[in-house]
């Protein structure tokens, strides 16, 4: 293959990588950054910028330009490579779904995401060493080291993880009907392993295996395609689903704000309607009780009894319709706006300051049930008013988390917790269940809430606090495999 040739393919290679990366910063949504996949492209751009530019390296050595800086230009490339295969890794990683929240899984996931930041450091440690006691002219006629951790170590893994991480998200997403999302999820999680697979094991021909076997020019005497080629196709599929997923929540969240302004004006319709009941009807009714009150020691008092019972009949009717719209309201509000409600309602109420944080996708409103929506309310409303009674907190957190089809809601306080052998005394809330004819403890409801939504309750207390945690499948079908 002439120089001119190689030349212009990693031109094209370098161009295609860095404009994959700015087209992801482009399209990248702020207003959506609750959705896991918006949260990790970044860091799949600063891969395509990096690598690219370090291509463009590369072809500057191709192109003879600086050779009295060939040491430099050759540490230089060094570095943006394992610097741009260290983003590519995290962004593997961070693609994995979130299963469960155990300790376990936690613990298991930051030794993973350390895995990236280690193999750089020791891509640049054994830099350091080599190039203090051997200098840059054995560091460029010994490349195994660097070819071991960038490729082998990390871009090869990296696509194999990427692959499983967004194929899983992909399913996942599927369940929650957002159009055909999941498709360009499909799309993109063969595009970066294909790429992971070309880029990790088809490397320059080498001296130890697997290189001395599996290599570029293999790749090209077999198919007669520079594996630059390949490359550059890999990286115009990757920005193209990129765009695809981007235009997929740009079209909801357009849906999604038509929606929301449908659904303010019939609330302000209705709020218009209760005020006028309230304001015209039941004060002109209630003035008229009065009237009757002030005759009922005069003549006629049975007729004017009844009439006044009447009326009374009349303003609780009134008022039962005001009230029904409320209630129809609130279920017809998504779980954010209910919790917000809520809290605005309970603050009168108690004696700590609440705090609200939420991380839930924006397109996650309208995917869930009214039936969910009751029962997160009231787990809350219990939990919430558990900790106002026994606690003596001075600060609780209503903390709302999401992830493709789990969500999470967490009640944490700062009070004086309790002994999980006193759980079932008399000092939580007693409720009546409807049909046992026994008496249930307000933890055991809220648990039962949970299951019946097809979801887990775990509480934990010790004496900084109490901390409860709801975790339910959101939205999609709730019976379907993974």
């Amino acid at each position: 293959m002439s120089t001119q040739i190689t030349f212009i393919l990693y031109l094209l290679y370098g161009f295609v990588f860095i404009l994959m990366g700015v087209i992801i910063f482009q399209q990248r949504n702020k207003e959506l950054s609750g959705f896991p996949i918006l949260r990790t492209l970044p860091l799949l751009g600063m891969f395509g910028i990096i690598h690219g530019i370090s291509e463009w390296v590369t072809m500057a050595q191709i192109a003879g330009l600086y050779q009295e800086y060939s040491g430099i230009i050759l540490a230089v490339k060094g570095f943006l490579k394992v610097l741009s295969f260290y983003f590519l890794f995290r962004f593997a990683l961070m693609t994995l779904p979130r299963s469960d929240g155990s300790t376990a899984n936690r613990n298991l996931r930051r030794i993973l995401e350390k895995i990236p930041l280690i193999l750089f450091l020791a891509w640049v440690l054994r830099f350091g060493i080599l190039y203090g006691f051997y200098g840059i002219d054995y560091m460029m006629e010994n490349r195994m080291g660097s070819v071991i951790i960038n490729r082998y170590l990390m871009s090869f893994p990296a696509g194999i993880i990427a692959f499983i991480g967004l194929f899983r998200s992909g399913r996942k997403i599927q369940r929650m009907h957002y159009q055909d999302l999941h498709r360009w999820y499909y799309g993109l999680a063969i595009a970066v392993l294909s790429y992971g697979v070309f880029d990790g094991l088809f490397v320059r021909k080498m001296d130890f295996f697997p290189a001395s076997i599996l290599n570029n020019q293999l790749f090209l005497e077999v198919t007669g395609v520079p594996i630059q080629v390949v490359k550059i196709i890999m990286g115009i599929l990757m920005t193209y689903f990129v765009v695809q997923i981007s235009r997929v929540f740009e079209g909801e969240k357009r849906a999604l704000i038509d929606q929301m302004l449908k659904d303010r004006a019939v609330e302000v319709e209705r709020e218009k309607i209760n005020r006028e009941i309230h304001d015209r009807i039941i004060q002109k009714m209630y003035g008229a009780g009065l009237k009757i009150e002030a005759y009922l020691g005069k003549e006629n008092k049975s007729y004017l009894q009844e009439a006044n019972q009447d009326l009374q009949q009349g303003i609780k009717e009134a008022r039962n319709i005001i009230s029904k719209t409320i209630i129809e309201d609130y279920h017809s509000k998504d779980l954010e706006s209910v919790i917000m409600d809520f809290i605005r309602w309970k603050e009168k109420e108690v004696d700590f300051e609440i705090i609200f944080d939420q991380q839930v996708p924006t397109l996650y409103k309208g995917k869930d049930s009214k039936e969910k929506v009751t029962q997160i309310y009231y787990i809350l409303h219990e939990a919430v008013t558990n900790a106002a009674k026994h606690s003596g907190a001075s600060k609780l957190w209503i903390r709302l988390r999401g992830e493709y089809d789990r969500l999470t809601m967490e009640i944490q306080d700062n009070g004086s917790g309790f002994k999980p052998e006193i759980e079932n005394s008399e000092e939580f809330i007693e409720r009546k269940t409807e049909g046992s004819g026994g008496i249930k403890m307000g933890l055991e409801i809220m648990k039962d809430r949970a299951e019946e939504i097809g979801g887990t309750l775990a509480i934990n207390s010790d004496k900084n606090g109490t901390t409860i945690c709801l975790d339910i499948q959101w939205g999609g079908d709730q019976d379907e495999e993974e």
